[in-house]
């Protein structure tokens, strides 16, 4: 029989900004739940805007007892603010690349262009996701599916919509829109229409925090550490797998969701205040250029 192979294509380390005391407790329960959910692949995808390098060192460095193998990574984010997730071989690779792969500084119909120039395996992440990050609610389906036909994977299960799920997520009760109803339901599973089956499907847990890490992808493949890369550029279409027991209390459901919900808000400000800076930095240079119609623009 062959082994279950475990790959985890989005997680984050979420450690960013902590005082120090507050990131070793936080590294420690990373250790401790991924030596629990004993994933064999866990991508460090940490957004770009939140030193994603130094979000990998950490928790590579805090699971190297463990078998879990850390993925180098980065959540980008294009000028539109639609998260793209770039995998890479080994440290170098990725520090070279967040050279190129600014927050805001790409514009997502490269997003093909620049995983074939910094040497990358990237994955849309959540295209239907609630905000304004899922390549799909901010360009357009169309648009998603055009791109998705040259991406390595698409997302079809994130495990973060399970927050709004499991706590009794409701349209005519909470938000009476169809469409976000749809976009969270999208988010946790893909519907087929929107897979194409030459891209490679990924499952994530997208967790922020080690505890949340509760669905992963599974293959019947046994794979040596050193081919993960070779072994993911083959395009695979996972199977969802449950790594963490889901019969949790109704307390701890809701807590869950509140931890990710103050992360995102968190998170949100943090982009919207980097991107104003994008900006003002953009329009300096205009300005110091002399060039009015850019100005204008």
């Amino acid at each position: 029989m062959a082994k279950h192979t475990t790959f985890d294509l989005h997680y984050h380390t979420n450690v960013y900004r902590l005082p120090r005391a507050q990131r070793i407790r936080k590294l420690n329960q990373h250790m401790k739940c991924l030596q629990e959910t004993a994933v064999d692949y866990v991508a460090s995808t940490e957004h770009a805007y939140k030193k994603p390098l130094d979000a990998y060192l950490y928790l590579r460095d805090a699971t190297k007892n463990l078998k879990t193998h850390i993925i180098p990574a980065v959540e980008a984010i294009s000028s539109e603010g639609v998260d793209i997730i770039y995998l890479y071989r080994n440290e170098e690779d990725l520090k070279n690349a967040l050279k190129l792969i600014k927050p805001f500084g790409w514009a997502i119909n490269d997003m093909n262009k620049l995983r074939d120039e910094t040497g990358a395996i990237n994955v849309i992440p959540h295209p239907f996701t609630p905000g304004r990050t899922g390549l799909a609610n901010v360009m357009g389906p169309d648009c998603f599916m055009d791109l998705q036909k040259d991406a390595d994977y698409v997302e079809i299960h994130n495990g973060l919509s399970l927050h709004f799920l499991e706590n009794g997520f409701k349209r005519s009760k909470i938000f009476n829109s169809r469409k976000l109803e749809n976009s969270v339901r999208y988010t946790f599973r893909l519907p087929k229409k929107f897979r194409l089956d030459t891209t490679g499907w990924a499952v994530s847990s997208d967790a922020h925090f080690p505890s949340h890490q509760r669905i992963v992808g599974s293959l019947s493949a046994a794979i040596d550490e050193d081919d993960w890369f070779s072994f993911l550029q083959q395009k695979h279409h996972f199977k969802r797998k449950s790594v963490r027991n889901a019969s949790q209390t109704q307390l701890l459901k809701l807590w869950h969701l509140l931890q990710s919900s103050a992360c995102t808000l968190g998170e949100v400000v943090e982009k919207n205040t980097l991107k104003s800076k994008v900006k003002f930095r953009k329009l300096s240079k205009q300005v110091k250029n002399n060039d009015p119609k850019q100005v204008a623009e």
